[in-house]
């Protein structure tokens, strides 16, 4: 190993060392720092293997001594061999790129043993105060004399001089902002990402100046490097034994790639080509197969909750506007249908995943928000929420029709325009929201009714169920045949499992219950890698003409009589062609094959199937698009037109009867139903003298 002695020239300086190494690796870095000097550019950054490389000891006290050190290096980068015209005297120095031995989530290291080193922390923004103006060097004019003393400012509390370098009186003094200088300040929260955290995870605070202030928001994943203090904690005026650890930024990298990064080891990505060139089989159905394997069946949803964790491509167009690559799910069913363990085993899968609960739901809980709070001074902060935390990853809600309306509401431009857009406490934020979201929720009374439509049974939406590109309905229905395959499967899954635990042996029929062709650890580097493949394009123009073709069919299901239900729209097809990718994706083709577009035309066809029929069985793309078939829409019509026409002109309600005769001449079967659906929707009411009287739509 070299020594800082062998390195440097006799009777070198550390500052000469130092502008030595500026020379010999970083002349060009300098030359264009002192061309964009101050305005774009007020930093050089040093790489740390590059130091360490030419000086292994100057490397380490950068790491042990980085105060001093950062002074040297600024004063190395003053003394370079600059033109006449260039001063860098306020330029920093910013060591960057950390060996992974000094790297850390937070949370992850010892305050105690870390305080006054410098080290990196890598994480999520989860909030972050609006920019601010920090005083670095007050200055003081003495009231007696008006001479003007210099005083360097640090985070330690408010220095004042102790005496009038004119007068060597103590005072008075007044601070002269004009004559002052000041930085660009921000502080940010760091909190580890939610697929390392494995539950709420740590955060830590960090303070950033000058450039480096105003170059992240809410969401973003960086990694800061920087000198590791401890801050006494108070209780009300008191102070505590407490100290809780933050960082003062020296260097700040954001993470500006698609995808979480994931550690693969060779024998781990040879492992995953196998499976993807089909060693266990279809490499979709082996996924599936390892996603939940003691939740029984439901074979077609495994599979696209794994793809829905994929993606597809996001598309942008010359003019600026882009297609969204994800594609959402929703699950609606019965009680004990697992439709609640498929989500959650999304969420523990799934990379940059954030489980949402649809009771005590807030908007700023699952969107984002300025708040005003004790973080920072107590001025306003931006605040990240579960999509925003989800960015490029999924978002996992169960209980969606317990949350509250508004919440709902909120959600529906993160679905669609992948963007949430923060206006309040003077922050005005864009934040991308490129996230999937599975969801899950019950009937409105606590099981379907058979003899009533589907979408009648929820309390969600029309416009947020519109946003899913796949509903499917999950019905518990007593069948002695396969009630008893459940039953059986359960049992053996939870024998096989506890016997497993004691070291017994298991049979090889109850063995396949609990088994995963894949473990959890590679299923999920394989999903992350799936997401890191390039956007695949058509193979041919057979498989376009196969999926045009398929589509228009759809599109005439029902013929093209004005008066039938359109059976499927656009917004469809737009939907199939995202899962197809994501299919393609998975399997690490840069194309997009014909099996690919079949298996999402047949599942977008059995979703549409569970939610996309009216009462008589036909396909009618407004049931889930307006939450109303067009039967049901001729059907209210022809209530509103009866009730109208039966009504006093100015007060009271048609006689009921009377109404229900001319409903059942029109060939309406149910009018009863109608007419109490109608009440409950508050398009009708009864008034006070009977009958029923129309109002509007609610």
């Amino acid at each position: 190993m070299s020594t800082t002695h062998d390195r440097r020239k006799e009777n070198e300086t550390l500052t000469e060392t130092l502008t030595r190494f500026l020379r010999e690796r970083y002349r060009d870095e300098v030359g264009t720092l002192a061309q964009r000097y101050p305005n774009e550019q007020r930093s050089l950054v040093i790489d740390y293997d590059e130091l360490f490389e030419f000086d292994h000891d100057i490397a380490e006290d950068c790491l042990n001594k980085p105060g001093q050190m950062r002074e040297i290096f600024e004063e190395g980068l003053r003394a370079f061999d600059l033109p006449a015209d260039v001063d860098l005297a306020n330029a920093h120095v910013r060591v960057s790129n950390l060996p992974s031995e000094h790297t850390y989530y937070p949370g992850g290291f010892s305050p105690t043993d870390q305080a006054s080193n410098y080290r990196a922390i890598t994480g999520e923004v989860s909030k972050v105060t609006d920019q601010y103006s920090k005083i670095v060097e007050a200055a003081f004019e003495c009231r007696r004399c008006g001479t003007f003393s210099y005083i360097p400012q640090t985070d330690s509390g408010f220095q004042e001089p102790h005496e009038c370098q004119g007068c060597e009186r103590q005072g008075p003094f007044d601070v002269n902002f004009d004559q002052s200088a000041f930085v660009d300040a921000q502080q940010l929260r760091l909190a580890t990402p939610p697929e390392i955290a494995e539950g709420s995870g740590t955060e830590i605070d960090v303070f950033v100046e000058d450039d480096l202030a105003d170059v992240v928001t809410a969401g973003d994943r960086v990694t800061v490097a920087g000198t590791i203090h401890l801050e006494q904690k108070t209780q009300g005026n008191e102070k505590t034994g407490k100290f809780e650890p933050y960082v003062d930024a020296g260097a700040l990298a954001v993470d500006e790639t698609d995808h979480t990064d994931v550690d693969v080891t060779p024998d781990e990505r040879e492992e995953i080509h196998e499976l993807v060139n089909g060693a266990e089989g279809d490499p979709l159905d082996v996924a599936a197969s390892s996603l939940a394997p003691k939740i029984y069946g439901n074979d077609k949803i495994k599979r696209v909750l794994i793809l829905a964790q994929v993606g597809g491509s996001k598309t942008v167009y010359p003019d600026g506007t882009h297609d969204r690559g994800e594609f959402h799910v929703l699950l609606l069913g019965d009680p004990g249908t697992a439709k609640s363990k498929l989500i959650d085993r999304v969420e523990d899968l799934g990379w940059r995943t954030v489980g949402v609960s649809g009771k005590g739901a807030t908007v700023a809980g699952v969107t984002a928000s300025a708040v005003q709070d004790d973080f920072g001074d107590g001025g306003s902060a931006l605040e990240a929420g579960a999509f925003v935390k989800a960015h490029k990853g999924a978002v996992c809600i169960d209980e969606l029709d317990d949350m509250p309306a508004e919440v709902r509401a909120a959600m529906l431009d993160p679905m669609s325009k992948q963007r949430i857009s923060v206006n309040k406490w003077g922050i005005n934020a864009t934040l991308r929201t490129e996230t999937a979201v599975v969801a899950a929720g019950n009937p409105k009374y606590g099981r379907f009714d058979p003899y009533e439509n589907v979408q009648d049974q929820f309390d969600l939406e029309s416009n947020l169920l519109s946003r899913f590109d796949l509903v499917f309905t999950l019905t518990d229905q007593p069948d002695p045949d396969r009630d008893s395959t459940i039953t059986q499967h359960i049992l053996d899954a939870r024998d096989a499992a506890k016997r497993e635990m004691a070291g017994m042996d298991v049979d090889e029929e109850a063995a396949d219950t609990i088994a995963t062709p894949v473990d959890r650890d590679l299923l999920r580097k394989w999903i992350a890698l799936a997401k890191q493949q390039p956007e695949p394009v058509f193979a041919n123009d057979d498989v376009k003409e196969w999926l045009d073709e398929s589509f228009t069919d759809l599109r005439s299901l029902n013929g093209y009589d004005e008066e039938s239900p359109v059976p499927v729209t656009f917004r469809k097809l737009e939907g199939i062609v995202r899962i197809a990718e994501a299919a393609a994706k998975f399997e690490f083709s840069e194309t997009i094959e014909m099996r690919h577009v079949q298996f999402a035309t047949n599942v977008v066809g059995e979703s549409m199937r569970d939610y996309g029929t009216d009462q008589e069985g036909v396909y009618d793309a407004d049931v889930q698009e307006t939450g109303r078939s067009m039967s049901q829409k001729q059907k209210i019509k022809l209530l509103e037109d009866t009730v109208t026409e039966l009504q006093p002109a100015t007060s009271g309600g048609a006689d009921l009867e009377e109404v229900v005769a001319e409903l059942e001449d029109e060939g309406i079967q149910s009018p009863w139903d109608l007419i109490e659906a109608a009440k409950e929707d508050g398009r009708a009411y009864e008034p006070g003298g009977g009958g029923i009287r129309w109002v509007g739509d609610a």
